[in-house]
């Protein structure tokens, strides 16, 4: 447990102003403790707040109330009302949604702990103000917290940098800490954020790249978010890596809206998802973490490839985003032969929401099985 008392601020002594004499005795000031346990039983809640992580891009929202505050910047949450009927997470979805204008998915909600607060003079005996990690579904335009009349601005920022913002001292980071532990655990890439970032608009940019073929195609794309587009774009790859995207910024790439009107270098991709979403199984392998599949060969993977010794399949060990890190290649006759993902380093991920890998997949212990009874894969030179 981290315990951090804050002092109050002196400045050259302090002057009575009531008519007597003596010195000015400081009200006391709370003590605020933060705890990684569950809020114990008759410490009643009175806040709750949310580390709001964006699944695509690892970053955290930071909201940016003015500089005229004392603190000007702060995280999306506040008390709970009685049409919360008890549920703090319904509590963190509504003040998220006033305060910041974001949907969160509250089903893969993390409880990180609790803020005892003692010694408020406005309030007797300690409360408790709890943390969750959850990741955010959704963006709509910025407006007016209901409350206030207020405008905050969404600032989006990696959890390394977001303790010095909120100016929480070191349970702040403790907090920050517990969030990026949640975060990884998620499957957010919290270690490696996009840069930092107003996101007050429907859209931002994205740097996007069809790496299906021969060769690449990148664009830069307006969309609400990384999730948009994978949705509705076939066969591309939105990229998140800092440096990349640094580099990009020096390539003569072209701009596309996400809803641009027909024809534009969307247009086919677009129509390819378009096609996918009626099927049954489109989307099915998305969001799960690691995945499984035992998928004959094929050019579309439809048409298992005949050889000589019968047909083939590949069995496929993919992560959520959509490469592969084990792989094995069962022959009709001969051992079947594993590789590992040092194999495939420039090759383009897998589309998980193609909806032929519904029918294909297996559970791990299928895929664990037959990778145990595989033998290496000789290794070819040109």
């Amino acid at each position: 447990m981290i315990a951090i008392r804050r002092a109050s601020q002196k400045s050259g002594g302090a002057r009575r102003t009531d008519g007597h004499n003596g010195p000015v005795t400081e009200p006391e000031q709370p003590r605020f403790t933060w705890s990684e346990s569950p809020v114990p039983d008759g410490i009643p809640v009175t806040q709750v707040y949310l580390w709001a992580l964006d699944p695509d891009d690892g970053r955290v929202l930071i909201q940016d109330r003015g500089l005229s505050l004392v603190r000007p910047h702060s995280l999306p949450g506040g008390r709970p009302e009685p049409e919360d009927g008890g549920d703090p997470l319904r509590t963190a979805a509504r003040e998220a949604m006033e305060e910041s204008q974001i949907r969160i998915d509250a089903e893969r909600a993390v409880y990180l702990g609790y803020q005892l607060v003692e010694g408020d003079p406005k309030r007797p005996g300690p409360y408790a103000q709890t943390r969750y990690a959850v990741p955010i579904s959704g963006y709509g335009p910025i407006g007016p917290d209901p409350d206030n009349g207020r405008v905050n601005r969404r600032f989006m920022t990696s959890l390394d940098r977001a303790p010095e913002l909120l100016a929480w001292g070191e349970h702040g980071r403790a907090q920050a800490a517990a969030a990026k532990r949640a975060g990884a655990a998620l499957g957010i890439p919290v270690d490696d954020p996009a840069p930092d970032g107003y996101r007050d608009g429907e859209k931002a940019r994205y740097l996007v790249c069809n790496d299906y073929g021969m060769g690449a195609l990148w664009w830069w794309v307006q969309a609400r978010g990384a999730r948009e587009i994978m949705e509705r774009v076939a066969d591309v790859v939105v990229i998140h890596r800092v440096e990349t995207v640094r580099q990009a910024e020096d390539w003569d790439l072209e701009e596309v809206d996400i809803d641009a009107s027909d024809p534009n270098p969307l247009s086919d991709p677009k129509a390819k998802r378009d096609e996918q979403r009626r099927r049954p199984g489109f989307g099915a392998c998305v969001g799960r973490g690691t995945v499984y599949f035992r998928r004959p060969w094929g050019e579309s993977g439809h048409t298992p490839w005949i050889g000589e010794d019968g047909e083939t399949h590949y069995l496929y060990e993919i992560g959520e985003d959509g490469y592969r890190t084990r792989q094995v290649v069962e022959f009709a006759e001969g051992p079947a032969q594993k590789t590992s993902e040092d194999d495939w380093l420039f090759n383009p991920p897998f589309d998980l929401y193609e909806p032929e890998w519904a029918e294909y997949e297996i559970d791990r212990s299928e895929f664990e099985t037959a990778w145990d009874a595989a033998v290496p894969a000789p290794d070819y030179e040109d």
